[in-house]
Order: C-alpha cells, then sequence, then structure tokens
C-alpha cells in the first residue's frame, strides 16, 4: 500500500513537472487570467449603468447578467470558449504549482491547491453558456439551489458552512489586500518602476474592493440557512438593486463599488502579465 502511494506522488509531481515546464500551459493559464479581467470590466460596467439608470435596463448585475451580455454575439461565443480553456489551464496549472513547488509553507501550497480546484470548476459556467443553459448565476437559480441544499439531511450546516467559506475567504482578500501579500505571487523583476506601482495600488484597493462587494453574500447565505428561506439567499444582484433603490446615498456608493471593480480588473490584467501561473506563491 505504501509503495503503491509513494509510485502514485511521483507520477502526481512528474506530471506537475510538466505542466510547469510547458509554455503553451503557461499561455492558456495566463489567458484565464484575461479573462477574468474581462469578466470584472464588464461587470463593473453593469453596475455604472444601475447605478446611472437604478437598474431599469434590466439586466442582471452579476455573472449571469455579464455572461448573458457576452453570450449574445458569436465573437462573444468564441470569447467564452476561450475563458473555458483558460479557466481550465489556470486551474490545472495551479494544482500543478501546489504539487510540484516545495518552497512556500504548507498552507500556501493548499491554497493554491483550493483556488486551482475553484478555477477548474469555474469553467462550467462560461461552457453552460455557450452550450444554451442561460440560468447559470441568476437570482432565480441561486434560490433554487439554496431550497435544494437545505432540503438535503443536513442541508441547513452545510449552507452555513458555504456562507461562513464566503466570509473568510472575503478576511483573507482583505488581508492580503492590507500586506500586500499578492506580490508574491508576481515576477516584477525588471518591470518597470510605474508597473510595480499600478500592481501595488491596483490590487490593494481592487482586491480589498472585491471582497467588500462579495461579502454580504456570506451573510444573506447564513441568514438563509438560519431561517430555512432560500429567499433570504440574495446574490450579488439582489445587493445592487437594494443600493440602486436608496435616494442619495445609494447611487453614490454603487459609482464607488463599479470603480472598485475596475480597479480589480486592471489588477488581473497585470496578473495575467507577471502571474507566477505555475507555482503555489
Amino acid at each position: 500500500m505504501g509503495a503503491t502511494t509513494a509510485a502514485a506522488r511521483r507520477r502526481g509531481r512528474a506530471a506537475a513537472q510538466a505542466v510547469g515546464r510547458r509554455r503553451s500551459a503557461r499561455l492558456a493559464a495566463r489567458f484565464g487570467l484575461a479573462a477574468r479581467a474581462g469578466f470584472y470590466l464588464l461587470l463593473g460596467g453593469l453596475i455604472a449603468r444601475v447605478a446611472f439608470d437604478g437598474g431599469s435596463h434590466g439586466k442582471q448585475t452579476n455573472a449571469h447578467g455579464a455572461m448573458a451580455v457576452i453570450a449574445s454575439t458569436l465573437l462573444g461565443k468564441v470569447a467564452l470558449a476561450a475563458a473555458a480553456l483558460g479557466f481550465l489551464a489556470l486551474g490545472v496549472a495551479l494544482i500543478a504549482g501546489a504539487v510540484r513547488d516545495r518552497q512556500p509553507e504548507w498552507w500556501q501550497r493548499v491554497g493554491a491547491g483550493l483556488q486551482g480546484l475553484f478555477y477548474a470548476a469555474l469553467t462550467y459556467v462560461p461552457l453552460s453558456f455557450l452550450f444554451g443553459s442561460h440560468q447559470t448565476g441568476s437570482e432565480a437559480a441561486q434560490k433554487q439551489q439554496t431550497a435544494s441544499v437545505l432540503s438535503w439531511p443536513g442541508g441547513q450546516f452545510l449552507v452555513i458552512a458555504i456562507g461562513l467559506v464566503v466570509l473568510v475567504v472575503c478576511a483573507v482578500q482583505i488581508r492580503t489586500a492590507l500586506t500586500q501579500d499578492f506580490e508574491e505571487r508576481l515576477e516584477l523583476r525588471g518591470a518597470p518602476r510605474w508597473v510595480c506601482r499600478l500592481v501595488e495600488v491596483a490590487g490593494t484597493l481592487g482586491m480589498a474592493a472585491r471582497a467588500v462587494v462579495f461579502l454580504p453574500i456570506g451573510i444573506f447565505l447564513i441568514v438563509a440557512a438560519v431561517q430555512t428561506d432560500p429567499q433570504h439567499s440574495k446574490g450579488l444582484d439582489a445587493e445592487l438593486a437594494l443600493l440602486a433603490r436608496q435616494s442619495g446615498w445609494g447611487p453614490a456608493l454603487l459609482w464607488v463599488v463599479a470603480a472598485g471593480l475596475v480597479v480589480f480588473a486592471v489588477y488581473s490584467g497585470l496578473e495575467a502579465r507577471y502571474r507566477k501561473v505555475a507555482t503555489a506563491r
């Protein structure tokens, strides 16, 4: 049994080394980061439109709304296919980095592996829109999925756990933004000074803004589980619509949210260029 496990580990490390050395895999992973930049840029634009007209345009300001806009044209469908490939490649590269990179602490390697699994799973979102399933990420789908999980044995505790995970991830993102630990995952040697400065500012402001935007979703999930009412499982769309209905400060705060996500899109673009995609940093 021990010999079999050791052999499996050796094969896993060998596969990870092969992925890390392959230039095509690294380029595809960078495209995944570029696709993330494009997604947040579009999402920031949708939120700015909500701030401008109070949400009367009728498009959802969440993953569903952003993907629906992209999927409406042939060029958009090509972009979705490319994004799916990029997300998958990024996930594989991060998992490979977690296996092959022995220098970081164990928790950094675990974090890189979990992030890789997240991006690999995220491949489903653009693919679902590409193949005509346009309900992914919609408000109705979120409530239906929450109701389904709540009906499982122990489903209430599972939804609470998911909400707590969202809160912890957001808290870690805020900490990373404040400590600027994200610079460790970038290869900035030889980069112009203005690029280094832009990475510092965009990473700090953008990561903090994204975390603050998604933080209430974790709270909504916990409330939905405690009250066993999936209607409390509000997503980003409902959160922003609530702000849009507030007179005075609501639209102003929406503009701040939109600006924060655009700044994060800028950081994502820089990360696509300078990220060490096959390491556990």
